[in-house]
């Protein structure tokens, strides 16, 4: 009888572990999409006119954007934080990109020796990072080199974009 009831016990710790995961799961918020979320917000956002940050036109030439009749970039910032101990400006750009379907969404993340920029794709994810260390040109370096800094940086725009409401589609 015993080992009856064991065997049974033993079949039903799946479930429960398959359970749990679903509840945990489910828990998880899903993340968002800043590509979509700027686009659709484009008209809604207050963008900066009056002493904008500029995209340097290497970073231009690198991602293939600021191309076309809408090239001149939006641009938009947060306000200054300190991350891991160093004050931090960062800002997002608008333009356009080669394609003319699909505009061109840009972070910046600049500390006082270095700057990323992120060029975000249509789905959301880091597609392009060029980097500048103070002194020395723009490179493009490895995505998984800028991950860290780009997620969060991601975070908090996402965060941002959050307080936006729902997207335009």
């Amino acid at each position: 009888m015993n080992h009856a009831r064991f065997r049974w016990s033993i079949a039903l710790v799946p479930c429960f572990l398959m359970l749990a995961f679903s509840l945990q799961l489910f828990g998880q918020a899903k993340p968002g999409n800043l590509f979509k979320d700027v686009v659709g917000h484009k008209d809604d956002i207050q963008w900066r006119t009056y002493n904008a940050p500029k995209l340097p036109e290497e970073v231009c030439n690198l991602f293939s954007v600021c191309t076309g009749e809408k090239a001149e970039p939006k641009a938009f910032t947060l306000a200054p934080a300190t991350i891991g101990g160093r004050r931090v400006g960062r800002g997002l750009f608008l333009t356009q990109a080669k394609d003319p379907q699909h505009p061109a969404v840009i972070l910046e993340h600049q500390t006082t020796s270095e700057i990323y920029f992120f060029l975000i794709s249509p789905d959301g994810n880091l597609q392009k990072t060029a980097y500048l260390e103070q002194g020395k040109p723009f490179l493009i370096i490895a995505n998984e080199l800028a991950q860290p800094t780009f997620q969060r940086d991601q975070k908090d725009w996402l965060d941002w974009a959050e307080k936006l409401g729902p997207a335009k589609r």
